[in-house]
């Protein structure tokens, strides 16, 4: 039997979504990134950058599923959607700057995760295990369960009735007096308890990942502030953990974007130093060579067995008389994501086993209108409301074309009824130009144009004195023919 292009498995939208309905798409057709999942767990980086939809949570959820088949490893995955950022910034109370008191509040919640791992490791060891035990059971008496999701954490400490509660062994653990103390103590009970992690040896291997930071992107400026804390004090974490010898390690998986925006001196070193990112642009002049094209092949042997081929046999070499995997790759961001779900589109307008001109036609619009508009809709959300964003997209269908300057999209905005102020649209169109959805036009000496898009140079910025080219993944969308 004839192999099936609609037969092949290639993914979800979400890496959440893979795990619970086909979690064998991130454990056998996976691409192992400049080995990010190995550096995750015996490498010293610890953050994994990488744009909407470039595969850090796959790389989550990998990890997740890979270490709980192991006895000599421990993985939580933790997710900071939804997070409560206003609560997060009262957790420790008194009047303290922000830069001292939000890596303490981090350390409160990471800790909780990473001491419940510990007391659950039947091979640890520690010189004062009792200190130990009564850690993990201080948090379960005080309702700090970590079972529970970070916000619940945040929500029941940051109330005005909490206390700590320190039993047995840890009340007198570089402590002294009652074992019932004020919540204002708690920067000095996590130094405390920071001492009692560093006391922990064992065979096995603990690990946190912290995911769901696609999720946190809002001009807040407590957010960004919260966010940069959070990266730092992983980072102190990490570098004691190594220092002591203790066996655990927190991963970060962080949105490009939002790890750009965030404060602090001392970024560049940390990406530098400690961080994967994931780039998966590849020239498509050369499409052959390009990853997103062998993540496809990988999940076409999946789905269909070895020897199945998918580009030059399921997918013709040339469609529409130009070649099939450049066109598919100039309509993405050149993300896993984009990729796979414009083979998805695809395969609903098949009628036979092998794509052909009429189904890559139709796949590439609707991927265009149900997929990638509504992709670009959502990376606003947060930078703009909801008003704004569909403001904005009317005035590019209004422009009909596909490439126009910036006062032209000013002076089409101000024939509509409800207009945008030119310096919002300005702020609206940086944030596009930062998630790819809008590009620059370069006019070079000698005559040569050149196009930039994020996605091709992270380090190109917006500028309106250039000529701004939408995406193309945008244009059946805006029905720029």
């Amino acid at each position: 039997m004839a192999d099936d292009f609609r037969k092949i498995a290639f993914g979800f939208i979400s890496a959440e979504h893979e795990r619970d309905n086909d979690p064998g798409l991130i454990t056998e057709g996976y691409i192992d990134f400049k080995a990010a999942a190995e550096e995750a767990t015996d490498g010293k980086k610890f953050l994994f950058l990488g744009y909407k939809g470039a595969g850090k949570s796959s790389l989550g959820e990998r990890l997740h599923l890979t270490l709980a088949d192991r006895h000599d490893r421990f993985a939580k995955l933790v997710s900071l959607a939804d997070f409560p950022f206003t609560p997060f910034s009262k957790l420790i109370r008194g009047d303290v700057e922000p830069e001292a008191k939000y890596p303490t509040a981090w350390s409160w919640i990471l800790l909780i995760y990473l001491l419940e791992s510990m007391v659950g490791d039947e091979g640890g060891s520690h010189y004062n295990m009792p200190a130990l035990l009564d850690a993990a059971k201080a948090f379960r008496q005080m309702g700090l369960s970590p079972s529970s999701d970070p916000a619940s954490i945040v929500r029941t400490t940051s109330k005005n009735s909490f206390k700590l509660a320190l039993p047995g062994e840890l009340a007198s653990f570089e402590w002294a007096g009652s074992d019932i103390r004020p919540a204002s103590e708690i920067p000095d009970f996590v130094e405390s308890l920071k001492n009692i992690v560093r006391g922990f040896r064992s065979t096995s291997k603990h690990y946190l990942i912290i995911d769901g930071l696609d999720d946190i992107l809002t001009s807040r400026e407590i957010q960004y502030k919260s966010l940069a804390a959070l990266i730092f004090e992983v980072s102190r974490l990490n570098s004691d953990f190594a220092k002591h010898g203790v066996p655990s390690k927190i991963i970060l998986l962080c949105r490009t974007d939002l790890f750009e925006r965030i404060p602090g001196a001392n970024k560049n070193k940390i990406r530098h130093d400690a961080s994967v990112e994931f780039d998966w642009y590849h020239d498509p002049q050369n499409p052959e060579n390009s990853l997103l094209l062998h993540a496809a092949q990988l999940r076409t042997l999946r789905s269909l067995g070895s020897g199945a081929k998918l580009f030059g046999t399921l997918i013709p070499d040339y469609l529409n008389g130009e070649r099939a995997a450049k066109q598919l790759l100039d309509m993405t961001r050149h993300t896993p994501r984009d990729f796979l779900q414009l083979l998805t589109h695809i395969q609903v307008f098949c009628r036979g086993n092998i794509v052909d001109v009429d189904a890559f036609k139709a796949g590439l619009r609707e991927y265009s209108i149900k997929y990638f508009l509504p992709e670009i809709e959502d990376e606003l959300s947060g930078y703009a409301d909801p008003d704004e964003i569909q403001l904005i997209i009317a005035a590019f269908g209004r422009v009909k074309k596909r490439d126009f300057s910036f006062s032209e999209l000013i002076a089409v905005s101000k024939t509509m009824k409800k207009a945008l102020a030119e310096e919002r649209i300005h702020e609206i169109c940086e944030s596009l130009f930062e998630c790819s959805a809008l590009g620059a036009i370069q006019n070079k000496p000698g005559g040569n144009t050149f196009y930039s898009f994020k996605y091709r140079n992270r380090h190109s910025s917006f500028d309106e004195r250039e000529k701004i080219m939408l995406h193309r993944g945008l244009w059946k969308a805006l029905n720029l023919v």
